[in-house]
């Protein structure tokens, strides 16, 4: 895995991110951190903004948290670069909606605004991340972004300085990870 992750933080290579999904669950999303991570996130989404009606999960990958988001929206809209695994994704959670692009397609304009705009464990894969965060306030009432701590470095100075932001740490055995959210103006 990390021989295929290389060059690919911070980077928009989308072509590599899709080899990687040669495997099936190559981030090892069924893992009972990733399970805890995904109640967790469910957990603050009703607390901080109830029951959603439509959620754009940006980097869906291949439908785990999709699973768990289904719970707390009407409707969900999951988004990746990956074709294989935006397939596995619309044959876990046949209800969701599954797109493959990115957040600046014309598709998503389509479905555009949504009441929640999420990115989990994604930013570290996006070349600009500020322009990314304004496309997610541009998109969405509401917005919620996840990072492991590895990355709390390269993401706080561009995520915590936005207006209007809250965030909270998760811990789960030896894994940490921030969750911040925000409305958008």
């Amino acid at each position: 895995m990390r021989f295929a992750l290389r060059g690919v933080r911070y980077s928009n290579k989308y072509k590599k991110i899709d080899l990687i999904y040669l495997a099936t669950d190559p981030w090892h999303m069924s893992s009972p951190g990733e399970e805890y991570r995904f109640a967790e996130i469910n957990r603050l989404i009703i607390d901080k903004f109830g029951r959603v009606g439509s959620l754009l999960e940006i980097g869906c990958g291949e439908g785990h948290q999709s699973l768990h988001l289904q719970q707390v929206c009407d409707r969900l809209v999951g988004l990746d670069v990956s074709a294989r695994a935006v397939e596995r994704a619309r044959r876990r959670c046949p209800q969701g909606e599954f797109l493959v692009g990115d957040i600046f397609s014309q598709e998503v304009d389509a479905r555009a605004p949504f009441d929640l705009v999420m990115a989990s464990e994604v930013l570290y894969y996006m070349s600009d991340v500020p322009v990314v965060l304004r496309r997610m306030r541009m998109l969405g009432r509401n917005n919620l972004v996840t990072y492991f701590s590895g990355e709390i470095a390269n993401l706080d100075p561009q995520v915590l300085s936005l207006p209007g932001v809250v965030s909270e740490m998760l811990e789960f055995e030896h894994a940490r990870w921030r969750v911040v959210w925000w409305h958008s103006d």
